[in-house]
C-alpha cells in the first residue's frame, strides 16, 4: 500500500509530525502527508488516496481541529491553494479566493476597498477553504451569506463540481460539506459583496462599542447623511473591522503577533438551540451571566450562550486542571497551557458536557473537528 501511494502521488512525505500544523500545538504523526498547491495537486492526492484505500484528512490552517495524540493513520492533504482575484460585476464585488489563501486578509483586502459582507468576520484564523465548511460566523455575521459559490473536488469520483449558494446548504456552523463527512473538498470560493455597503452592528458586543448604532443595513446615501450630521453617525468598515478584532482580542481570540494569545482551537463548543420551554427553565436557574446570554428565533427556539452554561456548570475563566483549562479571556475556550496532549483536552471536555448535561439537561455539540479519534 505504501509503495502503491509513493507511486501514484510523487512528493509524497512520510511520519510528519501535526501539532505543529494546529493552534493547539497538538497532534501526533501523519502517517503520509503531502502539500497540495494547485487545484490539480488536490485532485491527484485525493485520487490516490481513494484508488490506494488510503484515508485522508484535508488539514488547512488547523485552528478548528483537535488532533489525536496517535496522529493520523492516512494521508493528511494540506491546502496551500493561493490565488486572489477581484472584479466589480452587476453591483457586486466579486472575490474569487484559493482555499489556501489566508481568511483574515481576504476580509482586510474588502475592508480596505469598502467591500461590505465579512467585516464581522475579522481577525478569525485559517484559511478561506475552511470557512464555507463550518459557515464560520461572529457578531452576528455569517460567511454563508457571502458566499455566491464554491468550487470543490468530489472524493467519490475525483471530479470538479461547483456549488452555488443553495447548494451548500448552511445552516447555523454547518454545511453540506461539512455533513458530507469530507467527500468534498474546497479548492476555491466565490464571495459576493457590497461596495459601499454599511456595516453589520447586529451583535450587543458592537452595539456596546460604539455610542450611537447604526441601522442594520444601508448605502452611500445613508454614508452621506451621516457625514453631514444628519441622523446616527455610522461608523466605517474599516472601525468596525478594527473593533471586532479588538473585542475579540480581549477574549484571547487573535492569533496575530501583536496580541496575547493561547494555544486553543477557539470557540470548543456551538451555543445550543433549545426550545422555548426548556428556555424558560434555564431562565430559572442560570445565575451570574453576562446580558444577553439568549437569542431568540422566529420559529419559538432559543439560542443560549454556551459559555453562560460552562460557568454555570462550574467551568470559570482561568479553570485549570494541570496542563489544561478554560481561558482566562473567555469560558468557552479550552487551552493548551503547556505540552497537553489531546487526551486530556478530551477528558476535560467530556467532564464539561457531562456537568452541563446533569445541571441543565442540554448536550453541548463540539465546534471543533476530531481527527484521528
Amino acid at each position: 500500500m505504501t509503495e502503491d501511494l509513493r507511486e501514484k502521488l510523487k512528493g509524497v512525505e512520510e511520519n510528519v509530525i501535526l501539532a505543529p500544523y494546529t493552534t493547539f500545538h497538538i497532534g501526533g504523526v501523519a502517517k503520509y502527508f503531502f502539500t497540495a498547491k494547485s487545484a490539480d495537486d488536490m485532485m491527484r492526492a485525493v485520487s490516490a488516496a481513494v484508488e490506494c484505500s488510503v484515508p485522508f484528512f484535508v488539514l488547512a490552517g488547523g485552528s478548528n481541529i483537535l488532533v489525536s495524540d496517535q496522529g493520523f493513520d492516512g494521508l493528511v492533504i494540506l491546502s496551500q491553494i493561493h490565488g486572489l482575484h477581484t472584479e466589480l460585476k452587476r453591483g457586486k464585488a466579486i472575490v474569487t479566493a484559493g482555499a489556501g489563501e489566508s481568511w483574515d486578509i481576504i476580509v482586510a483586502r474588502a475592508v480596505e476597498n469598502n467591500w461590505a459582507g465579512i467585516e464581522c468576520l475579522s481577525g478569525i484564523p485559517g484559511t478561506v477553504g475552511a470557512a464555507p465548511v463550518q459557515n464560520i460566523g461572529a457578531y452576528g455575521q455569517s460567511v454563508g451569506e457571502a458566499v455566491q459559490s464554491v468550487e470543490v473536488v468530489d472524493s467519490r469520483d475525483g471530479t470538479r463540481v461547483t456549488f452555488n449558494n443553495a447548494q451548500c446548504g448552511f445552516g447555523y456552523r454547518t454545511s453540506i460539506l461539512k455533513k458530507a463527512r469530507g467527500r468534498y473538498i474546497i479548492t476555491k470560493v466565490i464571495l459576493a459583496l457590497t461596495p459601499n455597503g454599511a456595516p453589520l452592528i447586529a451583535y450587543h458586543d458592537l452595539q456596546e462599542y460604539f455610542p450611537s448604532p447604526p441601522p442594520l443595513s444601508g448605502g452611500e446615501g445613508d454614508r452621506a447623511k451621516a457625514r453631514s450630521g444628519e441622523g446616527a453617525t455610522i461608523p466605517s468598515l474599516a472601525e468596525v473591522r478594527n473593533a471586532v478584532i479588538e473585542i475579540r482580542a480581549r477574549k484571547g481570540y487573535v492569533i496575530m503577533p501583536e496580541y496575547e494569545c493561547y494555544k486553543t482551537a477557539g470557540s470548543f463548543f456551538m451555543n445550543p438551540i433549545v426550545s422555548r420551554e426548556q428556555f424558560e427553565k434555564l431562565q430559572s436557574i442560570i445565575q451570574g451571566c453576562y446580558d444577553p446570554w439568549s437569542w431568540p428565533f422566529p420559529n419559538g427556539q432559543v439560542k443560549v450562550s454556551a459559555a453562560c452554561l460552562l460557568q454555570s456548570a462550574g467551568f470559570p475563566k482561568g479553570y485549570r486542571r494541570g496542563v489544561v483549562g478554560i481561558s482566562p479571556k473567555h469560558s468557552l475556550s479550552i487551552v493548551n497551557f503547556g505540552n497537553a496532549t489531546a487526551r486530556e483536552v478530551i477528558a476535560l471536555a467530556e467532564d464539561i458536557k457531562k456537568s452541563v448535561q446533569e445541571k441543565f439537561g442540554i448536550k453541548l455539540e463540539e465546534e471543533v473537528q476530531l481527527v484521528g479519534f
